[in-house]
């Protein structure tokens, strides 16, 4: 009887931990159903018509193929056009679509990337030296192929509107980008960046024309937008070299200028962020490597630092990455605010 008794005893046991095990299984099954479909949103603002780089795709490219990498000048052509390092790319990073809870995200500098090589690859005297051009493109390809980006799974579920973005999510976006750049300029052992408050207002100050004035990089607006400068020059009292490295994002399909809500999540934005850095060092040669130098910091003297750094977003996604030196001998009346 005693025997009977623990038998259905455990079976009640038993009966009752499966039913409280069912919930946990059902929730599990929800949130990765909810994952899935924030990845899927996440791929769909990330994704455009550029291929991944990797080491086997860099390799087939032909001798014409490299011509994509090095500026027009060093193909002996008329006409010298400088490229947009975001719509105009022909390879970008590789996107890991399995989120993190907390990824590291990093850039490398691959063997052969170092401040002199870049500077000597900048300059006039080797603008028109195909050889040491077409070096320096598959260089930084090779860039392109060993770094890549992670989302974190809490950036995929939150929502930014690019039109009334916070102080905090600009903060947030500076603070990625400088995790990344300072430690590539310490690889190659150049003065790191720093950052204030009135820097991220700097920029949010370039964005916010580049947004007044509709310029979605299609048309007639492409390009940099002039009236940025004489806007933040007054405002800020910045009265020297206030350099802005600008791209777009044809991913995030935003260039219409009839289009009210503009939505992004944290996860693409940094992705963005993340994609435009990576472009802006290693597929320059278009752009006479004057986007790497800048992000670099190789255009400010060491006279002139610190040279602070800044992020910010327009309307349509375009990004903007503005450097603004500050110190008694430039900038002297600019209030760079407290350090962030």
């Amino acid at each position: 009887m005693k025997k009977t008794i623990k038998m259905i005893a455990a079976a009640a046991l038993i009966g009752s931990v499966l039913a409280s095990s069912a919930p946990a299984v059902s929730s599990h099954a929800s949130s990765a159903k909810n994952e899935s479909a924030l990845i899927k949103k996440f791929k769909q603002q990330t994704t455009d018509d550029a291929k991944v780089a990797t080491t086997k795709s860099i390799s087939k490219l032909t001798t014409a193929d490299l011509n994509n990498f090095i500026p027009t000048q060093a193909m002996k052509v008329s006409g010298n056009q400088v490229t947009d390092p975001g719509s105009d790319a022909n390879f970008v990073t590789k996107i890991n679509y399995k989120a993190k809870k907390n990824p590291k995200n990093v850039i490398k500098l691959p063997k052969g990337y170092t401040n002199a090589a870049l500077k000597k690859a900048a300059s006039q005297k080797s603008i028109g030296n195909y050889n040491l051009q077409v070096a320096m493109g598959k260089i930084g390809l090779k860039g392109l192929a060993m770094n890549s980006f992670t989302p974190s799974k809490k950036d995929l579920s939150r929502n930014v509107n690019l039109n009334k973005m916070t102080y905090s999510q600009r903060k947030e976006l500076t603070q990625f980008a400088l995790s990344i750049l300072n430690p590539a300029i310490k690889q190659a052992k150049g003065i790191q960046y720093k950052s204030s408050k009135n820097t991220i207002a700097v920029a949010q100050t370039f964005a916010d024309v580049y947004s007044k004035d509709n310029w979605n990089n299609t048309g007639k607006k492409t390009g940099h937008d002039l009236r940025t400068r004489a806007v933040a020059s007054k405002k800020y009292k910045i009265s020297d070299v206030a350099e802005e490295n600008y791209s777009d994002n044809p991913s995030f399909a935003l260039t219409s200028t009839k289009l009210k809500k503009r939505v992004v999540t944290m996860a693409a934005l940094k992705h963005a962020v993340y994609n435009s850095i990576a472009l802006q060092l290693f597929e320059d040669g278009p752009s006479y490597w004057g986007h790497a130098t800048a992000l670099m910091n190789l255009d400010i003297h060491k006279k002139y630092q610190p040279n602070y750094f800044a992020v910010a977003f327009d309307k349509f996604g375009g990004i903007h990455f503005v450097m603004v030196p500050h110190n008694k001998l430039v900038n002297k009346k600019y209030v760079p605010g407290a350090l962030v």
